[in-house]
């Protein structure tokens, strides 16, 4: 039975976009990092990374917003690149500004103890985002770099940027054929998978390895739940500020709504007492309405 029929049973892997497991696959494994990144970056000949090594996260700008939303791996290589991998875990509304902030102010840092540009390094941020954000003729596998118009050429490539939409990844097992294929079916399918594709290259079956349950202690699993709960909590408390939010658009149209029928009420000179009780607005906010109608317009 096919692999994507994965309906009525326990998952035997956790999910990689989670905070722990997604650490557990790639920090804890430089070579499958590598891999990641040569296979998603499409780096060929001398632009293949041969070597990786973790920089601490601390490096990156953090906000209130992106703690529990965002997970992320900062890497170089043996040339002195870097490389951000996060994955985008809820919709940010100014996701786009982030990212292109979040890349600069690693460039930038970069100068701190350097006072050559020539030893700027390039930096490339690498997303894996669980929802879509670029329009449907974009594929699931986007690059982004400044290009001069005219020659559609770069020049100004220190900064680039490579978006994996995961919504609009929809191979089935039988149509995945390289590396990069595998990779992306992996962070979206892993959790509802009952054992890993059985032609994908060694290297994420590794990953699959590593992702079943059962090889996992129980302080690790703990850890998993608590990050999965964050996260969860995160959501919650964003859908119920919309919620709130939309509660109080209601209400405050109820309230221009009566107030434009009582001043029509008021130019029928109708009883304050009747206003009151069909608009069910205060005396305070009737009485206020009666002065302003009675206010000449130019004074």
């Amino acid at each position: 039975m096919s692999t994507d029929d994965y309906s009525g049973f326990e998952p035997r892997f956790f999910d990689p976009r989670n905070d722990v497991a997604f650490k557990k696959v790639f920090v804890d494994h430089a070579d499958l990092t590598k891999s990641f990144l040569n296979s998603t970056l499409r780096l060929e000949g001398g632009r293949k990374i041969q070597t990786v090594e973790f920089l601490p996260t601390e490096q990156l700008p953090k906000t209130s917003e992106s703690k529990k939303s965002i997970l992320d791996v900062l890497c170089t290589d043996e040339r002195g690149f870097k490389y951000i991998i996060e994955v985008q875990n809820k919709y940010m509304q100014n996701y786009m500004q982030r990212v292109q902030y979040y890349v600069s102010h690693l460039y930038s840092n970069q100068l701190k103890n350097k006072q050559n540009y020539l030893e700027l390094k390039p930096i490339t941020l690498l997303s894996v985002l669980n929802h879509s954000i670029f329009p449907s003729q974009i594929n699931y596998l986007s690059f982004h770099e400044n290009i001069e118009k005219e020659t559609k050429q770069s020049y100004l490539n220190d900064m680039s940027y490579a978006f994996i939409e995961l919504p609009k990844f929809n191979k089935k097992e039988k149509e995945l054929e390289t590396v990069e294929d595998y990779w992306i079916y992996t962070m979206k399918e892993a959790p509802h998978l009952r054992e890993a594709p059985k032609d994908a290259p060694e290297e994420v079956k590794r990953a699959y390895e590593i992702l079943e349950k059962h090889t996992w202690t129980r302080e690790e699993c703990l850890e998993y739940e608590k990050s999965k709960i964050a996260l969860m909590d995160d959501m919650d408390a964003i859908i119920t500020a919309k919620e709130e939010g939309r509660e109080e658009g209601r209400e405050e149209g109820e309230i221009i709504k009566a107030k434009k029928t009582a001043r029509k009420m008021i130019e029928d000179k109708m009883d304050i007492e009747k206003i009151i009780k069909f608009t069910e607005l205060s005396r305070e906010e009737i009485e206020t309405l009666i002065k302003e109608e009675e206010t000449p317009e130019d004074e």
